[in-house]
């Protein structure tokens, strides 16, 4: 029989993972991987776990969760903050959050980040359409040196941080992208320039990402604790800090430390296209006009 598991036993790991009264806590979770919770229905469950984090962290704490809405960059379509869908790939427990009355949630819709608690506005509703730069929710769960969870997921499924630390380093394989689509919150049009760094989707360089020797890596550290829980795991990093510190140093020591092998650039094409030849100064080569 497949073990169950009680909202006591939630706050309990979370406890025994670090995780404490005023903290920050941003949580990617698969709860099916728990296995049921005991003596509650399946539609309940993501309120009851949320109520068990928010126990553990208190009125002063701050709960975020992934809130992206894909379909935006994928189909074109306008992504409203308050109506929009959280995908369904980040789990019944973003999309439980992200619904709640008191929830905010980012303006920029690829890598959105949804919260609520003490610092849920400071977090994820700054005046920014930007992914990953400046007031964007990943640099605001960095200063604030939050405790990233992984509940019933394992890290390198769902390291959505280790995008933010690749493009705070300045990786060739990432680029800024603009887009045009409109973005609302709560059918008002919000006039932001939506910009993400994205990879390159050119097959011939063969990006693909690998966080898995990441995981590794910060278990041999020390820098990841892990409590059962159910059928599953809850995977606690304690500090955003020593994360972006620690992949920034391997950064160092291989640019392509987070892929699963150097991607294959094409000499002459971007991002490996190459000198630029003479300076000429802009009035010249865009004939700017005095």
């Amino acid at each position: 029989m497949a073990r169950t598991y009680r909202d006591a036993e939630i706050v309990e790991a979370f406890r025994a993972a670090g995780v404490g009264a005023g903290d920050v806590v941003h949580i990617h979770s698969a709860l099916f991987a728990l296995g049921a919770m005991a003596d509650v229905p399946p539609a309940e469950v993501p309120a009851q776990v949320c109520r068990a984090v928010r126990e553990v962290i208190g009125p002063e704490g701050t709960l975020t969760v992934p809130a992206s809405f894909d379909d935006y960059a994928r189909h074109g379509t306008p992504y409203d903050c308050v109506r929009s869908p959280v995908d369904r790939a980040q789990g019944v427990f973003s999309q439980h959050v992200a619904a709640l009355p008191d929830a905010l949630r980012t303006y920029c819709p690829m890598g959105a980040v949804a919260g609520v608690g003490a610092r849920a506005r400071s977090l994820c509703h700054q005046w920014t359409g930007s992914c990953y730069g400046t007031g964007s929710a990943w640099e605001g769960l960095y200063h604030a040196d939050a405790r990233m969870c992984f509940l019933g997921i394992r890290p390198c499924h769902a390291f959505t941080f280790t995008a933010f630390i690749q493009f705070r380093f300045g990786v060739p394989h990432f680029y800024n992208k603009i887009y045009t689509v409109p973005v609302f919150e709560d059918g008002r049009e919000v006039p932001l320039p939506i910009v993400a760094a994205v990879r390159y989707l050119n097959p011939a360089f063969q990006i693909a990402e690998d966080c898995e020797p990441f995981e590794r890596h910060l278990q041999e550290r020390g820098l990841l604790r892990t409590v059962p829980l159910g059928r599953g795991r809850l995977y606690v990093a304690p500090s955003t800090r020593a994360l972006f510190e620690e992949g920034t140093r391997l950064l160092q020591q291989n640019l392509f430390y987070f892929c699963k092998a150097r991607p294959q650039f094409i000499p002459g094409q971007v991002p490996m296209d190459g000198s630029t030849g003479a300076f000429v100064p802009d009035e010249v080569r865009f004939r700017f006009v005095g």
